[in-house]
Parts: C-alpha cells; sequence; structure tokens
C-alpha cells in the first residue's frame, strides 16, 4: 500500500497550523491515496516522524513525503531528510520517496500575478514590485527566489527587486532606499501569515511614518491558495515516477 505524508514547517501560531490542516485535508480528500496524513518540522505536531511512522503502521510498504515549502533550502535539503534517515532505520523494509519542493512553476506565477493585480497594480513605469521572502542560509534558495523574480518581471515589465526577513538583503532596507517617486508593491512569498506578516506591516508603517511621500501598497501572501494543491499532487506523481 502506498502513503502520503504532506510536511509544513509549522507556525508558532495555533490558527496558521489550523489554516494548514484544512488546507491539507482538503489536497488529501482530493487525491488517490486512502493512507495520508500530514506532520510538521517544528512548533507542532504531529512531528515527521510519527506522521509517516503512523501510515507505516497502517500497512503501507512506501510513504511519498510531500515537504509543503515554497523553496528549496535548509529545511527541504537537511532538516526533513535528517527526520527521514532516522524512518528508514526503524523501518528498513518500507521505501520512501521524497518530493521537491514547490518550487518556481507557472502555478505560482499565476498566483503571485494574482495578488498583485488584487491590489490594484496595472504594470506601469510608475510602479515597482518588491518580493519578501524569509530568506535561508541555503544559497540554491535564493538562486530561486531571483529566479521567480526574473519570471514575474518578464510578466510586468516593470523592475522587480528581491528582499528578505531573516537575511540580507533586508527588505526594510530596500524599502528606505527605494525611489519615492514608483508605487511600491510588497508582496510576502509566505505560506503562513502571523508573525512575520505582522512584522512587514509594522516596517511598512515605520517607513511611511518616516518618508509619507512614499507610496507603499502591501498584498496578501501566497498563503496556502488551493491552486497549490494540485501542484503538491503532481509532486507525488513526479517522485513515485523517478
Amino acid at each position: 500500500m502506498e502513503a502520503t505524508v504532506f510536511i509544513s514547517h509549522g507556525s508558532r501560531s495555533e490558527q496558521g497550523n489550523k489554516v494548514f490542516v484544512s488546507f491539507i485535508e482538503k489536497v488529501i480528500s482530493t487525491g488517490n491515496s486512502t493512507n495520508a496524513s500530514y506532520g510538521f518540522l517544528e512548533n507542532a505536531r504531529p512531528a515527521i516522524f510519527e506522521a509517516v511512522e503512523s501510515c507505516i503502521l497502517k500497512g503501507a510498504s512506501s510513504v511519498t513525503v510531500v515537504p509543503v515549502l515554497l523553496l528549496p533550502g535548509i529545511h527541504a535539503n537537511v532538516d526533513i531528510p535528517a527526520e527521514l534517515d532516522r524512518i528508514r532505520q526503524k523501518y528498513p523494509e518500507i521505501k520512501i520517496f521524497y518530493c521537491e519542493p514547490l518550487g518556481v512553476n507557472e502555478t505560482i506565477l499565476e498566483i503571485v500575478l494574482d495578488r498583485l493585480k488584487k491590489q490594484g497594480f496595472t504594470g506601469m513605469n510608475s510602479e515597482t514590485v518588491l518580493l519578501v521572502g524569509h530568506g535561508s542560509r541555503d544559497p540554491l534558495a535564493a538562486m530561486e527566489f531571483e529566479k521567480l523574480a526574473g519570471r514575474v518581471q518578464e510578466k510586468v515589465s516593470v523592475k522587480v527587486d528581491t528582499g528578505y526577513i531573516t537575511t540580507q538583503p533586508f527588505y526594510g532596507e530596500k524599502l528606505l532606499g527605494s525611489d519615492s517617486s514608483s508605487k511600491i508593491y510588497i508582496l510576502p512569498f509566505l505560506l503562513y501569515t502571523g508573525g512575520f506578516t505582522a512584522k512587514i506591516e509594522e516596517t511598512v508603517q515605520n517607513v511611511l511614518d518616516q518618508y509619507p511621500e512614499k507610496e507603499i501598497v502591501l498584498c496578501e501572501p501566497i498563503g496556502f491558495d488551493e491552486r497549490l494543491g494540485e501542484l503538491l499532487l503532481q509532486r507525488v506523481d513526479e517522485a513515485r515516477a523517478r
């Protein structure tokens, strides 16, 4: 029997985790797996080991693990695989397939463009876009994020810049150094809302308090958009076909 386990980072916000669970339960209901579960890297339960083991105890002979993460990075490339190695040690007879994260693709690009359009973005020369990511110690994550910015810029034909919450270049510095003649659309490239989105809102307000001539529009984050569900199931098929 094949099983599928969707792994999220997890949020310090209980409400944030509930949003993920609601989203992933809908994904599971539309998939073909009768043995499916979810787990968290940190901040919530079940943990990764618990989630995968529960499927094995229900009779799974193989488990496909899906990182519900926007970009590759330490979590996708190191932390989750380390937990899967623990499972392989305890259950060497079980096949473990591991999927790619969501990544940069047409679905993600469509969601980004929708978020901009919803806030009134028109693509005029006086407008610019600032994509705000979490930041990672893995340079591959930054490369993918820059790739996304390039894809967005091809679509909107205005300047698209990137900034980060936890690593340089910090998005706040990008805002302070931006041209006051440009209308800046900030798009948080994040799945969870909560502490980080609140911090972005606070930073934007602080910049506007210091420089009231600046025009800054904060867009909704990527969030657990329902379109990501189909993409996750696609990742499952890809991993099992390898």
